[in-house]
């Protein structure tokens, strides 16, 4: 476990996997690495999460991998906070593309998250095992969460959405994330739920590009999670966005799935 109330130097020791939490297709252990040395800020642990849907603006960082470059995550994201309120705004994605235990070894995750008053950081990279075989070291999406609410910013982790044909990673992952709240108390976006829910109910929608990332309706149901609990606004009364390359009616499902599942499973515990 990670002692945050110390300014610290960690050896950071992480078990690498042919996947964890990228959406490859299968698992095999393979040789333990011993990431770089850096020292990284105090973070004091089980604060309470801050509530900031009611802030002056919307200040919102991106931490994660490919999953939140996939279709312009954060310009989305951006373009519904906009069009659902007129406060000033900034949506960034962090720099680099790494695994949450591996952004310990990057003073640049670091440096970004110091160099603007945050008050909304969304954490993607937890590892995984796609087969639910293995599992892997939480701490590091801990302090990172830790970190955000010292930094009074509210941290939301990033479940990924399933691969396509996967019926049960979107639950598992999901409950995950769920467990790591559980220790440093976090906001958890249900996906896995809503995106379980969409392939049900519009089965006809293609929710992925290549089986593992979002298309662009995919993209926009995650956004519209993300939407409804930064802004504390139902997703289901956005109006219809005409620069979307998305049917009208669509974009009218997708807000009404969002928010049944954020009704129904919730995010944050303020």
């Amino acid at each position: 476990m990670f002692i945050y109330l110390k300014r610290v130097t960690f050896g950071f020791i992480c078990f690498t996997m042919t996947a964890c939490g990228g959406g490859n297709s299968s698992d095999k252990q393979t040789d333990i690495i011993t990431a770089p040395v850096v020292s990284l800020p105090t973070a004091e642990p089980q604060l309470a999460i801050p509530d900031n849907r009611y802030a002056d603006s919307y200040n919102v960082l991106l931490v994660g991998n490919s999953h939140v470059r996939a279709n312009n995550l954060s310009g989305m994201l951006k373009m519904l906070l906009q069009t659902g309120s007129n406060k000033a705004m900034r949506v960034q994605v962090a720099p680099g593309g790494s695994y949450l235990d591996e952004r310990l070894s990057d003073s640049t995750t670091v440096n970004t998250i110091q160099s603007v008053n945050w008050n909304y950081i969304i954490l993607q990279g937890q590892k995984y095992s796609t087969s639910g075989q293995y599992s892997y070291p939480t701490e590091a999406t801990e302090y990172w969460a830790a970190l955000s609410k010292t930094y009074h910013a509210t941290p939301i982790l990033f479940p990924e959405h399933p691969r396509q044909g996967n019926a049960d990673e979107g639950s598992r992952v999901y409950a995950l994330h769920l467990g790591i709240a559980e220790q440093e108390p976090a906001c958890v976006a249900p996906l896995g739920p809503a995106w379980d829910n969409a392939r049900v109910t519009l089965p006809q929608v293609a929710l992925y590009s290549d089986g593992n990332h979002a298309s662009l309706a995919g993209t926009l149901l995650t956004a519209l999670l993300f939407y409804q609990i930064i802004s504390g606004e139902n997703a289901d009364e956005l109006p219809y966005l005409p620069t979307l390359s998305l049917s009208e009616s669509l974009q009218s499902e997708l807000g009404q799935l969002a928010s049944a599942t954020l009704q129904r499973y919730g995010a944050c515990e303020y």
